[in-house]
């Protein structure tokens, strides 16, 4: 919006006044904003949208995984053979031999199997990443890590993966479950960690299949 300003003048020329009007036209003044392009609305929580973002992960995943199969096989065979001799008188010690050579005999064979196996897998956690990158579409890719050591036991957390923005929470919490090409991996090093590996003779006979 423009703004208008009228000065007038006097002034005398031999002896004679003259007035004059100046019409003096302003630009419209520009305010300086107080609020940046990446400070969102003024009416919206702030959410997480850019690189260096926190977003904490609410990780709650259970994957129950169960597989059986059975196996019935039997198969039954018989077979007979008769040595049929040629129709001429025969000595005694010839017809014994004729007789014993016929020859029969069965066969069985049965096998039945099963298997069953089943697993449960459980994490619960919280850990709090960082958005790495922002997709061309909006969605949002997080990355974070948690190290906690306590006694010599070293337990670290990895997770990662892609967000959409609509799906974080206005306090920039978030579901595992929400989120895209999800990784999470806890590992854990040190003496309880080591216990539970086999030792070095029973990896090598594992190895031979022996036991």
């Amino acid at each position: 919006m423009s703004a208008r300003s009228v000065f007038r003048s006097r002034t005398v020329v031999r002896g004679a006044a003259v007035w004059a009007a100046v019409v003096v036209w302003a630009a419209p003044a520009m305010a300086q904003s107080l609020w940046t392009v990446r400070s969102g609305s003024l009416v919206s929580d702030v959410k997480a949208r850019a690189a260096g973002d926190l977003v904490t992960i609410l990780i709650d995943e259970t994957t129950t995984a169960e597989k059986s199969a059975g196996t019935d096989l039997k198969r039954d065979s018989a077979f007979a053979s008769t040595l049929v001799p040629p129709h001429f008188e025969k000595p005694d010690w010839l017809k014994k031999i004729l007789v014993n050579m016929d020859t029969s005999g069965t066969g069985k064979s049965n096998y039945t199997g099963d298997g069953k196996t089943s697993r449960t897998d459980k994490a619960t956690a919280t850990i709090t990443t960082r958005v790495t990158r922002v997709l061309d579409n909006g969605n949002l890719v997080l990355e974070g890590r948690r190290l906690v050591k306590v006694n010599e036991e070293t337990q670290t957390l990895v997770i990662s993966g892609i967000v959409r923005p609509y799906d974080v929470n206005p306090d920039n919490t978030v579901a595992s479950s929400r989120i895209a090409d999800g990784e999470v991996r806890i590992e854990g090093q040190g003496t309880v960690s080591d216990r539970q590996k086999p030792g070095l003779f029973q990896r090598f006979f594992d190895f031979l299949g022996l036991f």
